[in-house]
């Protein structure tokens, strides 16, 4: 392949060529996380405009607490409702011991009501009900760096075809392993995924299992 294909992929092309390693790249301090659902458009740092201020102050104190806020949204555009329900999951708990909260709310104001501290000492906060099942979600935040849109879409589309709880995501860390993907609750983080593998491991991460040839950790966990 041309320096100029390489180009082309962009960050992920290169890195994939390198062969860098992906073992030790999950980030350390996403001990809980806070996933808001909004369609979009999301810009490349930083909030919508259209979020109120007070999910704004939500989700800006919440790396303080070690909480990853990620915005999610269905990969198909029919999902992608401007307006009406939204869904908002938490997720934390130490290892042996995680869970995930989920609630749907027509008022996003409601995330007034989270409290951040407990979620930062790894008791669930009782913001919404447990949920039955994993949730996976995929980088596909193009506006941060186009290799998530580029490598990171088709994977969420492919999931969605078969039926799992997948949803696009904002920034997960790490574009140049684009595919990205972090299951919750686990906090597990798998990368260079592209739709002939994406499957498998997303079974495999719903199973609670990781596949160490695109397992990048677990976040949380310093790899020191």
């Amino acid at each position: 392949m041309s320096v100029c294909d390489y180009a082309l992929g962009g960050c992920a092309a290169l890195c994939r060529a390198a062969r860098e390693p992906l073992r030790d790249t999950a980030p350390p301090r996403a001990k809980a996380w806070l996933a808001v659902e909004h369609p979009g458009p999301w810009p490349a740092f930083g909030w919508p405009s259209d979020l109120p201020g007070s999910v704004v102050e939500v989700l800006t104190a919440a790396p303080a607490y070690d909480v990853r806020p990620q915005l999610i949204r269905r990969p198909d555009r029919e999902g992608r409702v401007a307006a009406g329900d939204r869904v908002v999951f938490v997720a934390g708990g130490p290892l042996g011991a995680r869970w995930l909260e989920r609630r749907v709310t027509s008022d996003l104001g409601d995330l007034e009501k989270l409290d951040l501290a407990p979620l930062a000492e790894g008791g669930p906060p009782g913001f919404g009900s447990a949920a039955r099942e994993r949730v996976l979600l995929v980088c596909t935040h193009g506006k941060r760096d186009v290799c998530c849109a580029r490598y990171g879409a088709p994977v969420a589309r492919e999931l969605a075809a078969r039926g799992l709880p997948v949803w696009e995501t904002t920034h997960l860390g790490g574009d140049q392993f684009a595919a990205n993907m972090v299951c919750l609750p686990d906090g597990t983080y798998h990368g260079r995924l592209d739709r002939a593998s994406a499957a498998d491991v997303a079974f495999g991460c719903l199973r609670g299992e990781v596949s160490p040839a695109y397992y990048r950790g677990r976040a949380g966990i310093s790899p020191t």
